[in-house]
């Protein structure tokens, strides 16, 4: 073979490696998020946070939402409205200090907007929307929770919403509703427990275990005295498990 044809032959070749790597790095960028779609204007989303601060701990006034937030539905649930009033200052006190902290995480819109919901309905003492809007407050409360990776926080205020939901619908023995709930704790509870068993709390959380299971057996034996001494139990285990985690 002629040097001509070696040279030309190492040309094509550098020629068609050149292409396949333009190609490659075309394949390898991320897609542009369009402008429009065929129904309107696409869902805007927040950025990732930089990789090391997925990792932070929740700031711990967090936590002491998920603990206000039972001051408060306990007050909506025995209709005892200075109690709930009070809790929703301390509420709505301690969300605008964490506010600047979580800055502007998913959710934090929506706990704006609920927020502002549950505040009416207290002032109006109308029992239903303010558990309804207690319940999407503290949901976007564990939305923000959720980029938060190392911690349970939003698995603790998933399993309180649920908790609430039994409750609120046992207190006026809407025995149907209330079983319809308690399907959706004990589902909840068992997708999270896992994330929750670490050496120290494994003994509440055989415990609140034990309290879903029992919560079940007496709302479907429609037993509202045993439903609430069940729930008692759990709100004092969930409140150990809480403690456990408190700025973790």
């Amino acid at each position: 073979m002629s040097k001509f044809m070696k040279k030309s032959i190492l040309l094509n070749f550098t020629i068609i490696l050149i292409s396949l790597l333009l190609c490659g790095c075309g394949m390898l960028e991320t897609a542009k998020k369009p402008e429009i779609g065929p129904a309107g204007k696409p869902t805007e989303s927040k950025p990732n946070p930089p990789f090391m601060q997925r990792f932070v701990s929740p700031p711990a006034q967090l936590y002491d939402l998920e603990a206000t937030s039972g001051v408060i539905f306990e007050g909506l649930n025995k209709a005892k409205w200075d109690q709930a009033q009070a809790g929703f200052n301390n509420l709505q006190s301690t969300w605008e200090q964490v506010k600047p902290l979580v800055g502007e995480k998913k959710g934090v819109k929506e706990a704006d907007e609920a927020l502002g919901k549950l505040a009416a309905s207290i002032t109006d003492k109308k029992i239903t929307n303010s558990y309804e809007n207690l319940n999407k407050f503290m949901g976007s409360i564990g939305d923000v929770a959720k980029s938060y990776k190392l911690s349970p926080l939003s698995d603790i205020i998933a399993v309180g919403n649920s908790i609430r939901n039994v409750s609120f619908y046992v207190e006026d023995k809407e025995w149907s509703k209330a079983a319809s709930k308690v399907k959706e704790l004990e589902g909840t509870w068992n997708k999270v427990k896992p994330s929750m068993e670490q050496i120290g709390i494994l003994d509440q959380i055989t415990i609140t275990h034990s309290n879903v299971n029992q919560i079940k057996d007496a709302v479907n034996a429609e037993n509202k005295g045993a439903v609430d001494e069940n729930i008692a139990n759990l709100n004092e285990s969930l409140g150990k498990i809480r403690e456990f985690f408190y700025g973790r």
